[in-house]
């Protein structure tokens, strides 16, 4: 009996040691729950700024509360900016980058109405109103190449991008007073009045005042950046990843000419019946081309920094 429980307990032992050798080791890049960290083929990624979250730790570490904001999932150059990635395989992948934006806004006030004096009862307001608006498109895309057998990982690559926005807001007045081609209403004596959006005043105008504006176009800006990139990322946990990427390119963008349209009431050279007309002036043109490390050069309120991943950039990228 002895003899049989003997050797039941070394053919136990005998099966457990030859398991032990044939299980394999555990790999490094998965975690104990078998999850890989890197990447693989068919996944996609999109990367974030890390600045924010950084900022929110270390503002937390030193008792700086007044300028702890909660951390914000900014994209990587600009709020605006998607940046994402495709994985052909584990070790290549397309980069793509995309920003398309419109804005529009109006604001309006009331402005006395030009009215016989005296007028009884006072003649009701009018409206003056002035609208502005922006865009920007921009698309890039580009090629990622992988380096790497642990956690840390290398990774370099080329990409293109370009766009198109507006040098600034565009303008449009539109005015519930009409000019007059006498300088004042008749039966009144003052000028039209009409309000000022850059101080909030009201103001009138008289003949020779210099006018009033129409419309302000401060020209469309079209931009062009190649640019090469190198960085390293490391894999905290599956499929996310901290890294930290710097750039080096060429970039060209040409600003064309604005135009500046006033109404003004003037009178001819040489006499006569005074005028009431609108006159547009053009502005200069301007145009850029630099090659540095970091692609952002600004004109207006566009700037290509919102389609450049910096030259410095921390991110943070989740994978899926």
């Amino acid at each position: 009996m002895k003899k049989m429980i003997l050797t039941v307990a070394m053919a136990i032992s005998t099966v457990a040691v030859f398991a032990q050798a044939a299980a394999p080791a555990p790999s490094p890049l998965m975690d104990k729950k078998g999850e890989m960290y890197l990447p693989e083929a068919g996944d996609w990624a999109v990367a974030f700024d890390a600045s924010p979250l950084l900022q929110y730790v270390g503002n937390f570490l030193n008792g700086a509360t007044a300028t702890n904001n909660a951390p914000t999932l900014n994209f990587i150059g600009d709020n605006y900016t998607i940046v994402g990635k495709y994985f052909m395989d584990d070790q290549t992948a397309i980069r793509g980058i995309l920003r398309i934006g419109f804005n529009s806004n109006s604001v309006s006030a009331l402005t006395p109405q030009d009215q016989p004096t005296p007028a009884n009862p006072p003649l009701p307001t009018v409206t003056d109103k002035l609208s502005f608006s922006s865009h920007f498109i921009g698309l890039g895309a580009g090629m990622e190449k992988r380096k790497g057998h642990t956690r840390l990982q290398g990774y370099y690559g080329a990409e293109l991008m370009f766009w198109i926005a507006s040098g600034g807001n565009d303008s449009s007045f539109t005015y519930g007073n009409a000019y007059a081609a006498t300088g004042t209403t008749p039966g009144t004596s003052s000028a039209p009045t009409y309000h000022n959006f850059t101080n909030g005043t009201t103001q009138s105008y008289a003949l020779n005042s210099g006018g009033r504006t129409i419309t302000d176009d401060p020209g469309s800006v079209f931009g062009l950046s190649i640019q090469a990139f190198i960085g390293v990322e490391y894999f905290i946990l599956p499929k996310i990843s901290i890294g930290a990427e710097y750039t080096w390119g060429i970039n060209f963008w040409s600003q064309g000419q604005g135009t500046f349209t006033q109404e003004v009431i003037y009178t001819p050279v040489g006499g006569g019946a005074n005028v009431d007309a609108q006159v547009t002036t053009k502005g200069g043109s301007s145009s850029h081309f630099g090659v540095d490390t970091g692609v952002n050069p600004t004109f207006g309120n566009a700037t290509a920094a919102t389609l450049s991943t910096g030259s410095a950039a921390i991110n943070v990228i989740f994978h899926f």
